[in-house]
């Protein structure tokens, strides 16, 4: 639970950026072109810029050290592991919780990969109506750019990453497809997303 924790702390001050960076830029589109906004647009499309930062952070984001005096350093060097065998964080899921006990493992890399790419399923057809195929084909992609940029990183890479970011897309939008089902249009905004003059 500790390292969930971590995780969440520190993506929190990226997050604050992203919010930060998306409130000016919204005010400024919005002065220069003279339009109304949808609100709940807007507030979706602000809490999914601020996942997607903090997605970034923990994945493709250099990793920033300050040194005890007080220097600030990025830390590239050195590489991750790589697993190119699908389906082997089954058996390593099983070996961690049921040998070792370690259910952290079952909690961050098997549930964590699923849920921490269900806002893109989410949130894709909610802003934007893309259609089912297109939106777990993008989570696909995203997650694609993700392992193949930690080859580069001191993190790992994994096709097990990429299969249940995937996975996660596809429940993502699962979610938002029963949702939609049983509020019906009130809860759909994507009708009114375009800015109007």
């Amino acid at each position: 639970m500790g390292r969930i924790i971590s995780y969440i702390v520190n993506m929190i001050p990226y997050m604050l950026i992203a919010i930060f960076v998306f409130i000016i830029a919204r005010i400024i589109i919005v002065r220069v072109k003279g339009c109304k906004i949808n609100l709940k647009h807007e507030i979706l499309f602000l809490l999914f810029t601020a996942f997607l930062a903090g997605l970034a952070s923990q994945t493709v984001i250099p990793k920033l050290e300050i040194g005890l005096n007080g220097g600030l350093a990025i830390q590239t060097s050195g590489v991750g592991s790589v697993n190119i065998i699908p389906f082997k964080v089954l058996y390593d899921t099983y070996k961690e919780v049921f040998e070792n006990n370690n259910i952290n493992y079952f909690l961050i890399n098997f549930i964590g990969n699923i849920v921490m790419f269900m806002p893109i399923g989410f949130c894709l057809p909610a802003l934007w109506e893309i259609k089912g195929r297109h939106v777990i084909l993008t989570g696909f992609l995203i997650s694609l750019f993700i392992e193949l940029s930690q080859l580069f990183l001191s993190r790992g890479t994994d096709i097990d990453d990429l299969i249940l970011n995937t996975l996660g897309t596809a429940a993502g939008l699962l979610i938002y497809k029963l949702m939609y089902g049983i509020i019906g249009s009130k809860f759909h905004i994507v009708k009114d997303n375009k800015i109007q003059q």
